[in-house]
This record gives structure tokens, C-alpha cells and sequence, in this order.
């Protein structure tokens, strides 16, 4: 047990290193837009647009490395560099790269979880007896996958006790993080053109799913409590 806990650990700092050193990496990559960007003025608008998406394949890998390594260790969230995602390489680029990145770190996850995880540690979470104890169980880890401030290590422990086949186990990850992967690329293009309605707009939509999510959560149990008292 010790073995393991020591292990996640030395995980958790790779994690953490490996990160600062792709962020030095890209820091050094984008200094010319950095430097543009503090004497930034409405005639310098799409150079400065076009300097930043102007980069190749190799930052790309950076960020998606980056992406999914943070999504792969519990403890690290990968909102920040899904919106830088959508700042280098507009919204439909960087929705591939989030979503993609998305559901190979949860993958990843998994496998970790598996190796390295006690799993009396999920289960006196809420959010697991919620996803395991639903009627309607794949609806509800789907939901849970959508909603970013909910622990990622908790809904993937679930979705391996739920679904024992890989395929089913894939596809509330590859639903479920489709809207923010999206919301965080189209927010992050907007915050680079400046754009403040839509960026409005993406936080609108955040706000929408995380509140419908709420909702179909709590219908689900009323139904599961209506069935049971009938």
C-alpha cells in the first residue's frame, strides 16, 4: 500500500514537471506574440492572430502531451491549457486537441486507477454512490464526465466498476467531455480576438450544462426513489 502511495506520488511531481517544462517550452516558442501582445492595439489585431496560429505540428504535440497528462493525474486539471488550445488554434482545431486529449488521459486514468488506486478511497464518495446506485447509471456517468469540477478519478473508478467492457467504457468518456472540450477552445478564441460576446456566450453555456446536468441528476433519483416506493 505504501509502495503505491509513494508511486502516485512520484507521478503526481513528473506530472507537475513535465508540465512547467512544456509550458517553458511554449513560453519560448510564443515570446515574439508575448511581446506583441503587451503593446497589443486594434491595428495589430490579426498579425497578431496569425503570428499565434502560425506554429506547427511540434507545439501542437506540446500541448496535447500536456493535455492529457493532466487529465491522466488526479490532482491536475487541464481547463487552462484546453482554453490555450483554443487560443493557438481557433475553436474547431482546438476542440479536436482537447477532446482527443480528453479521452486518452481518461484512458490513461483508468489504467492508473486500476494499478495504483485503493478502491475503498471512491467508494464513500457521494458522486460515486450517485453514478453507481442510479437506475439509469450510463446517463449519470456521462453527466459526470461533463462536469469539470467534479474529481475525474471518481467517475472513471465508477465507469470501471459499471462497465466491464472497454467499448461501453469509452463512450460516456467520449460523450461526456465533448461540450467543454468545445466551450474551452471557442472561449479561448474568443479571449484572443477580444471578443466579449462570445465569450458571454461560452460562459452561458457552461453555466447551462452544468445546471441541466444538475437537473437530469436529481430526476433520475426522484425516479429511482418513486419506483422504489411504489
Amino acid at each position: 500500500m505504501k509502495d503505491k502511495k509513494s508511486i502516485r506520488i512520484i507521478l503526481f511531481i513528473i506530472g507537475i514537471i513535465l508540465g512547467l517544462l512544456v509550458l517553458y517550452k511554449l513560453y519560448l516558442s510564443y515570446l515574439p506574440e508575448l511581446k506583441l501582445l503587451i503593446h497589443f492595439n486594434n491595428h495589430n489585431e490579426e498579425l497578431l492572430i496569425k503570428m499565434v496560429r502560425s506554429h506547427g505540428i511540434e507545439d501542437v504535440a506540446f500541448l496535447f502531451i500536456l493535455n492529457v497528462v493532466c487529465v491522466a493525474i488526479p490532482g491536475l486539471s487541464n481547463g487552462i491549457f484546453c482554453v490555450l488550445n483554443g487560443i493557438l488554434y481557433g475553436p474547431e482545431a482546438g476542440f479536436a486537441i482537447n477532446w482527443v486529449g480528453d479521452i486518452l488521459g481518461q484512458i490513461i486514468l483508468m489504467l492508473l486507477l486500476q494499478k495504483l488506486y485503493n478502491p475503498d478511497k471512491f467508494k464513500h464518495s457521494k458522486i460515486y454512490k450517485i453514478i453507481t446506485t442510479s437506475d439509469f447509471k450510463q446517463v449519470v456517468l456521462t453527466i459526470g464526465y461533463m462536469i469539470p469540477f467534479i474529481p475525474s478519478a471518481t467517475v472513471a473508478y465508477a465507469n470501471l466498476l459499471i462497465n466491464k467492457n472497454n467499448k461501453k467504457r469509452i463512450l460516456p468518456i467520449a460523450i461526456g467531455t465533448i461540450p467543454f472540450a468545445y466551450l474551452y477552445a471557442y472561449g479561448g478564441d474568443s479571449i484572443l480576438r477580444l471578443n466579449g460576446s462570445r465569450l458571454i456566450k461560452a460562459v452561458i453555456a457552461i453555466v447551462a450544462i452544468i445546471v441541466i446536468a444538475g437537473i437530469i441528476v436529481l430526476i433520475t433519483r426522484k425516479i429511482k426513489k418513486h419506483t422504489k416506493n411504489v
